[in-house]
């Protein structure tokens, strides 16, 4: 079955309804293939509504935000905020805490980011509890796996800090994280768009997450598929009831620019240390 523009379009906008997720362009293609494909496996009736399918198994999203939206990570993924957390941020925090700091990879994807800051934090001597969440199942699943393979891995962003893989590096050039360093994170599937909605704070990890107690958090590449109305409603909710006095938001780099003073509540203030821009909680 061939989906035209008018179908397209209407799932399309419940993709947005559900994650706030605002597919680009460039992913049309790619997203019409894979629900032609849906449509091929799920039914041999010409007349099936995807859409209508869609409405009533919330489930069956997953599949289409991953080819609405581009997981590609690596680890130490724009090297200068880590280094920027290694040699200043993460001994700032923690030089007047008994308490683990608190660090919540907010898009984690595949988890390249949170084991990332694990590391880095494990690097430094600093206890930490790091959380990981995405709104992809399937991700998610590779998150919890912990084994990386060459593209992991860039031989230039990223590269500094790299030597920190070294204990977890297999024959075959793979990562393979333990168990017991896996089982030391939390991984949880979250709607970063819906988090503070009533319909949402059963959540178990919402729970942990909405109190002001995270210390750091990183939210990159994510505000690039929302509209703007999304990311202010994202960054306030995450910057008012999840982030801790004094703690730290990192977005990508080549988002901050879009990040305005109508977007930016007025707890937050932006602060540039070298070339590495960040938010800090007044």
């Amino acid at each position: 079955m061939e989906l035209n523009q008018n179908e397209l379009d209407l799932i399309i906008q419940q993709i947005t309804a559900y994650s706030g997720i605002v597919p680009k362009d460039a992913h049309r293609t790619s997203i019409g293939r894979y629900i032609e494909q849906r449509i091929t496996e799920l039914s041999d009736d010409e007349k099936f509504e995807y859409s209508a399918y869609l409405s009533e198994n919330p489930a069956e999203m997953s599949g289409l935000i991953d080819n609405a939206t581009v997981n590609e990570t690596y680890f130490f993924r724009e090297e200068k905020q880590f280094s920027l957390l290694k040699t200043k941020l993460l001994r700032t925090l923690a030089s007047d805490r008994c308490a683990p700091l608190k660090i919540w990879s907010a898009a984690c994807s595949s988890g390249e980011e949170l084991y990332s800051l694990l590391l880095i934090a494990k690097s430094c001597g600093i206890s930490v509890h790091c959380t990981g969440s995405d709104i992809s199942a399937a991700v998610l699943k590779k998150c919890r796996d912990g084994v990386y393979g060459k593209k992991s891995i860039r031989t230039a962003d990223g590269a500094k800090y790299q030597y920190l893989l070294n204990p977890y590096k297999t024959e075959n050039d793979t990562i393979e994280f333990p168990k017991e360093l896996v089982s030391s994170v939390d991984i949880a599937k979250i709607n970063l768009s819906k988090l503070s909605d009533p319909e949402n704070l059963s959540n178990p990890f919402v729970q942990a997450v909405l109190p002001k107690n995270q210390d750091i958090i990183f939210i990159r590449n994510v505000f690039i598929y929302f509209t703007r109305e999304m990311r202010k409603k994202v960054f306030a909710t995450m910057a008012d009831k999840c982030l801790s006095k004094g703690g730290y938001i990192f977005v990508s780099m080549n988002e901050v620019a879009s990040f305005d003073s109508a977007i930016v509540p007025p707890c937050l203030k932006k602060v540039m240390d070298g070339d590495v821009f960040y938010f800090e909680k007044c």
